[in-house]
């Protein structure tokens, strides 16, 4: 029987029944040693060091899935330390094992046969890697990997970035059968010094160490690409960096890296945040991802929970109109405090002294559950959160954490594209007075509050399947598979809005029923996830009907009132489009009424033309003789003569047509043939040569003279109109 939470039946797959048994038992912090790719599941096995694929493109509602078999792909050269990372660039030609001690490069075979495998299908793949041996040599127990990205602006796709905990980036170049070699390598940040008697630096518990990384959207020497310019050079083209350090600052470095004409990128300072707040957004940021829109919309994430939706703008867009703005629309929080702009400098020769023209503008704050919490006086829960992007819709993505994992979606998205889209001469009317909030829905749970902070709720990979709805892939600690469509109810379908008149001040639109519902299903902050709870988590009695209780009450107070109200309004609805439905029968059985009406006079009308018709093509006939008459009696004398010996032709004609039909019934008949043979050997006898010839001259001559007369007598006939 399928589950709901596995509708795929991959639990009942060989590759999960033998990773189950394989998974670490005493990792408690999430993972992602998990990914999709053109329908491709990757998924690292850590007890046989290899990696496992399966096409999902097989697996329907219909299909056994047991009998499905997976390929396993073979490093030549596995990595020793621990990998908790899975990373697969863009062409789907390398992927990296990554994890705190260390990073591997895996090159993927080539595809092809019917179903699209690795090498036509073979279940066993040895595939060349390579070890990064530059970072393990650096790398010891103090220090270790934050991050590995494959750079977007690569040509070929093989250019990794590497955020190390000693505040360095490292860039390596991994082309396809060469070794990875280190392109460029600078500081972003001092180097924590570890004492003998502390586990951690001074710099790291103050926060000042990098902790995430991301790419911003493109620009031309720190100018944004949709600036109008005739002509770039390939080589000005750079991606700028967001590094996000702990204690929540924001660091942007620019300069192309992947060209030899730039030795080292220009690390700039903290940017500036709007409105700016005394604790600078938390000081326990944790991820940062850059969402790749025009322009730039910006997510951190901290460990509390606590989202941050910003968009990077160049400074000098924001004056002081637009201050008073961002401080009239914070004025909701807790902690109004501002500060004055800040300046930050580093030693080092690629560092900047000077405040980045660009700042960061925070346009609203989510805060998810981590765990499902019953009251407020219940201890929050803190850990790492992991951003995934939806790689078919911008406007959404997924966080995973030791609690679950959640979908953020970001309406404001399709409104700022909507707005770049205008045209300039109707640019104010579609400036969007308010911004649509974002919402946090809880998707999966792995926690309560009667869960102990030592049992182990991590999640180990996170993937999206792609169909027409797409399918989130999460693999949980215990081996689970849980796969769920993600259906999301607060996404707002795009209208397509009509070009508005210039004499008007705002944009009016009609909101379907559709987005009605959809508006009123939205789900607030308290959402009911689905709950997977480890069987080693003895619940007792009471906190089981505690749980039961909780999800008891939020079905009461946010989904069944909502179901009440949609179902008064759709019965309303309903009854409305019934008494339209009557009163469009009444106005069908009325226009069918004046069609037979309309039919049955149309048939009088074309009888009364067929009448008038014939009537008109006697009265011209009528009117055609009488002109031929008139004519004829204006005749001149001369044209009179003529007419009568044109009618004497006719005559004649006529006499010559009877006397040549006679002529021919004669020559038929056999008999006459042979006499007229006979009579011509007689006549041969009697006439001479010149005779005969005197005779068909004759003839040929009376034959054209005929013909002549034929032809005057036709174009009398035409002249005269007889």
């Amino acid at each position: 029987m399928t589950s709901c939470t596995d509708p795929l039946k991959l639990n009942d797959c060989k590759l999960f029944k033998e990773l189950k048994n394989c998974l670490p038992k005493s990792e408690k912090e999430t993972q992602n040693i998990l990914e999709i790719r053109d329908d491709i599941l990757y998924i690292w096995n850590a007890y046989k060091c290899c990696i496992h694929t399966l096409n999902l493109a097989l697996i329907d509602e219909n299909t056994d899935v047991s009998t499905i078999s997976y390929q396993t792909l073979q490093p030549t050269d596995p990595p020793i330390f621990e990998i908790t990372n899975l990373l697969i660039n863009e062409t789907a030609t390398q992927l990296v094992l990554w994890g705190n001690l260390g990073i591997g490069i895996v090159e993927l075979p080539r595809r092809w046969g019917r179903d699209n495998l690795f090498q036509g299908g073979k279940s066993s793949i040895s595939c060349l890697n390579h070890i990064l041996n530059g970072i393990n040599a650096q790398l010891s127990s103090s220090f270790g990997v934050k991050r590995a990205r494959w750079h977007p602006g690569s040509p070929n796709d093989s250019h990794l970035l590497v955020l190390t905990s000693d505040n360095s980036f490292q860039l390596y170049e991994c082309s396809i059968g060469h070794v990875p070699k280190l392109m460029k390598h600078w500081k972003v940040g001092v180097t924590p010094v570890f004492s003998p008697t502390k586990k951690i630096s001074t710099i790291e518990s103050l926060g000042e160490t990098a902790v995430d990384f991301d790419f911003v959207t493109p620009t031309i020497k720190n100018t944004s690409l949709n600036d109008t310019k005739d002509s770039h050079n390939w080589n000005e083209i750079e991606w700028p960096i967001l590094v996000l350090r702990g204690d929540g600052n924001v660091l942007l470095v620019h300069g192309n890296i992947l060209s030899n004409l730039c030795p080292k990128p220009v690390v700039f300072g903290s940017l500036s945040i709007f409105p700016a707040m005394f604790d600078n957004y938390g000081i326990d940021a944790c991820s940062i991802m850059c969402l790749q829109t025009i322009p730039p919309v910006v997510v951190i994430a901290t460990c509390t929970g606590k989202i941050y939706h910003a968009i990077l703008l160049r400074e000098n867009f924001i004056n002081d109109d637009t201050q008073d703005a961002i401080d009239r629309y914070f004025d909701n929080y807790d902690n109004k405090k501002m500060v004055k702009e800040r300046t930050w400098s580093e030693y080092g020769s690629n560092y900047s002294l000077h405040t980045p023209d660009d700042g960061l503008f925070v346009f609203e704050q989510l805060e998810m559950e981590l765990g499902l919490l019953f009251d407020d006086e219940d201890k929050k829960y803190n850990c790492i959160i992991n951003l995934h992007r939806d790689r078919s819709n911008k406007s959404r993505y997924f966080c995973s954490h030791n609690a679950g994992i959640h979908m953020i979606t970001l309406p404001v998205l399709s409104q700022l594209q909507e707005y770049l889209n205008c045209s300039e001469d109707n640019i104010d009317l579609y400036l969007p007075e308010t911004f649509h909030t974002s919402k946090s829905q809880y998707l999966l749970c792995t926690r309560t509050k009667h869960t102990t902070m030592d049992e182990a709720t991590s999640i180990f990979g996170f993937g999206l399947f792609q169909q027409t709805w797409p399918i989130l892939i999460a693999l949980l600690h215990t081996g689970v598979v849980v796969d769920i469509s993600v259906i999301d109810l607060d996404y707002l379908p795009q209208v397509e809005t009509p070009e508005p008149m210039m004499n008007l001040h705002k944009n009016v639109t009609r909101e379907s029923f559709e987005t009605y519902i959809k508006n009123i299903l939205k789900h607030e902050s308290t959402s009911l996830p689905i709950t997977k709870l480890s069987v080693e988590s003895n619940l007792s009695g009471k906190e089981c009907t505690e749980l039961l209780d909780r999800a008891t009450n939020i079905f009461r107070k946010h989904h069944f009132t909502k179901h009440d109200k949609i179902r008064s309004e759709i019965g309303r609805k309903v009854r409305a489009l019934k008494a339209l439905k009557n009163h469009q029968l009444k106005e069908l059985d009325s226009l069918i009424q004046t069609k037979k009406e309309l039919h049955d006079k149309a048939q009088h009308l074309a009888e009364r033309y067929e009448d008038i018709k014939e009537i008109q093509e006697h009265l011209a006939k009528r009117a055609r003789d009488l002109l031929r008459l008139v004519n004829h009696k204006e005749l001149t004398s001369s044209e009179r003569a003529d007419a009568v010996e044109l009618r004497d032709l006719n005559n004649k004609v006529d006499e010559f047509k009877m006397k040549f039909d006679r002529l021919k019934i004669k020559i038929e008949n056999p008999s006459v043939k042979k006499e007229l043979f006979k009579d011509s050997n007689k006549k041969e006898n009697i006439l001479n040569s010149k005779q005969e010839e005197a005779i068909k001259m004759n003839i040929a001559q009376m034959g054209k003279n005929i013909a002549n007369m034929v032809t005057d007598i036709k174009t009398f006939e035409e002249e005269f109109g007889i």
